[in-house]
């Protein structure tokens, strides 16, 4: 039986060495989750999350130009970047063939705790099905992990998770899981707002400080569903989508390295 748990911000995590050798999905839907999905969608090459804004700039300094800045303080663009958190800031003409350096409030820091991660998994509403299917196949126990908003619970993200418990549950059966108290709220959660998942942004905290610095068309853009069939993995520090990473021919190459003499 696969377990699910959840936690409601990444504050719950200490350090990211209580995540080695789990598998976690990491949810921030206003706005990196949404926004890496899309970008890597639009053919971004892949994105590499930081831990503060000056290592961004450094490796943005050493990309030689292939590199773009992109992220958020406060809900704006940092001063300096080239992109901000904007779902509409990565299209395909901005994007595609580029490493996008990435540093946000509350999403690079949650993706930064899953790093020693046996599988780190990036979801939002707009690749939920791609995702759920994923973690259908994984058949194995995995944490979500909320982002939050600024170590506090944020109703986005937990919704989020309910969608992707509920996912699971009507396609495998329930009898195949088991929820901690947490995730059992979460699916709650997501049954009281699946009727109007824009309405809810809306109304969180985040959804109305990002509509009052202008950013509403992005809570339209954040609660779409299935927009896109991205599969965005975290591995050795850098975000890609699942089918570059099983294209690489260094990553075949150490697999086989890894086989035993008798396998």
């Amino acid at each position: 039986m696969t377990k699910i748990s959840l936690y409601f911000t990444h504050k719950h995590v200490e350090s990211a060495v209580e995540l080695k050798d789990k598998n976690v999905v990491v949810i921030d839907v206003l706005r990196t989750s949404t926004t890496m999905s899309i970008g890597l969608a639009n053919g971004a090459k892949e994105i590499i999350p930081t831990e503060d804004v000056a290592t961004a700039g450094l490796i943005g300094r050493n990309s030689q130009g292939q590199a773009l800045l992109c992220g958020e303080r406060n809900g704006k663009v940092i001063e300096g970047f080239n992109l901000g958190n904007s779902v509409k800031e990565y299209s395909v003409e901005r994007v595609s063939g580029k490493t996008l350096i990435f540093n946000s409030t509350n999403g690079t820091p949650t993706i930064m705790k899953s790093k020693f991660a046996k599988m780190c998994v990036i979801l939002g509403f707009a690749n939920m099905t791609r995702v759920a299917e994923y973690l259908g196949e994984l058949n194995d126990d995995f944490i979500i992990l909320c982002a939050g908003k600024t170590g506090e619970f944020s109703l986005e993200d937990t919704v989020c998770g309910g969608m992707l418990i509920y996912k699971l549950i009507k396609k495998n059966s329930k009898d195949n899981y088991t929820l901690t108290d947490s995730a059992r709220g979460a699916l709650r959660l997501y049954s009281a707002y699946k009727s109007d998942l824009f309405k809810m942004l809306s109304d969180s905290e985040h959804g109305r400080f990002l509509a009052s610095i202008g950013f509403k068309e992005d809570l339209l853009e954040c609660a779409k569903v299935d927009v896109c069939n991205s599969l965005p993995l975290l591995r050795n520090g850098i975000i890609k989508l699942r089918e570059t990473f099983d294209s690489d021919p260094k990553l075949t190459m150490k697999k086989v390295a890894q086989k035993s003499p008798n396998s």
